[in-house]
């Protein structure tokens, strides 16, 4: 069975769900299928999907306001005539949902992230109005989905995955990653990459690590990413007299430097999905202290591959640190085991044929 598929994407950045995005065109390449993208003008995504023989075709996504995007919409549908529409992000469900009303296409959508999901028009109806089916990428998604009105038998859970080859081994080479990035070779580094926005707490990260600073004078902080609160975090580590062992340098790439000069990997956002930042650190075999929310309590089991603590919680999130800091050998135990589970539930070989499934699914039965 060969189909034609159109993924819409309103997104104009490049981050984990772009990564995912990335890994199902690829997958559906492999079997042959005919891959259309949908992007708005500008979208990082566009190479990528170039890359892996995608077609693709752009409306302006990011401007609902614009007379010319409905019309842009319908003749996308009706030029590509899709078996099945793929909306990839909240924004993509509203707009290209609504245009596609009356399509004969099959359309699913996968949300993304915990944030609460209201009942009516711009909450839950959105996931029975406009797509027949939705994938909810952790359970905790999956459980706001149904707290918003979408009926159980049109959510199915299908965990985000990687591949665990490019992160395999990288502690070996952390004498030089550490050099790269201008860390002390005896430093103990406790590190975050992500995105620098309020909802990934940060902010509750820094404070955390001044409760801890002081029992462990050669612990430093590196909080890898480029996002809207650089300077105001900077500010706060020099406020609590910490500017030297907060390192902010932006964006680091290789990203693989990150985790293989790390001893713990931290995450103390307020919302979340299944954070690929998680993963990447669970196949680097690092020990783990997240917040509870989202899905990092899917990926991190507390005690057995790190540490679960309350999002917004310093004193907590400092004493599940200092732990690890205080027991090497703890953290070892525990990063091998954390990378051994991911290796069983999160890895990108089973994430291309379980969303695969969820398709034939819908192209075989209207009631899905």
């Amino acid at each position: 069975m060969k189909l034609r598929l159109l993924h819409v994407l309103a997104e104009t950045g490049f981050s984990g769900g772009e990564v995912q995005l990335q890994l199902l065109l690829a997958h559906f390449s492999r079997l042959g299928w005919d891959n259309h993208v949908l992007l708005a003008p500008g979208a990082k995504f566009a190479a990528a999907a170039r890359e892996l023989g995608a077609t693709v075709h752009e409306a302006p996504l990011r401007r609902w306001w614009r007379p010319d995007l409905w019309w842009k919409l319908r003749a996308c549908y009706r030029r590509v005539q899709p078996d099945v529409v793929h909306f990839a992000c909240g924004r993509s469900l509203l707009l290209g949902g609504l245009a596609a009303l009356g399509t004969a296409a099959k359309k699913f959508t996968i949300r993304r992230i915990d944030y609460p999901v209201r009942r009516g028009l711009l909450g839950g109806f959105r996931y029975t109005a406009l797509c027949d089916h939705t994938i909810a990428i952790c359970d905790a998604i999956r459980d706001r989905l149904l707290a918003g009105g979408v009926p159980a038998a049109r959510i199915t859970r299908v965990y985000d995955g990687l591949d665990p080859a490019p992160w395999t081994g990288l502690r070996s080479g952390r004498a030089a990653a550490r050099a790269k990035l201008g860390i002390a070779a005896d430093a103990q580094v406790v590190s975050c990459a992500a995105v620098l926005r309020p909802r990934k707490g940060q902010h509750v990260l820094v404070d955390a690590f001044a409760q801890l600073a002081a029992t462990f004078p050669k612990a430093v902080l590196l909080l890898a990413g480029g996002g809207t609160e650089h300077a105001r975090l900077r500010q706060q580590a020099e406020r609590l007299g910490l500017a030297a062992r907060v390192l902010i340098p932006g964006p680091v790439k290789p990203v693989f430097d990150v985790y293989a000069a790390s001893d713990v990997f931290t995450m103390p956002s307020f919302h979340e999905g299944l954070c690929n930042a998680c993963l990447e650190a669970s196949f680097a075999g690092l020990p783990q202290v997240v917040s509870d929310a989202g899905g990092n309590g899917e990926i991190v089991v507390d005690g057995l591959t790190g540490a679960v603590v309350p999002k917004g919680n310093a004193a907590a999130l400092a004493a599940a640190l200092a732990r690890y800091l205080a027991d090497p050998a703890l953290g070892d135990a525990h990063g091998k085991t954390g990378r051994e589970r991911s290796l069983a539930h999160f890895t990108a070989a089973r994430l291309g044929p379980e969303v695969e499934a969820v398709v034939r699914r819908l192209v075989g039965r209207a009631d899905q």
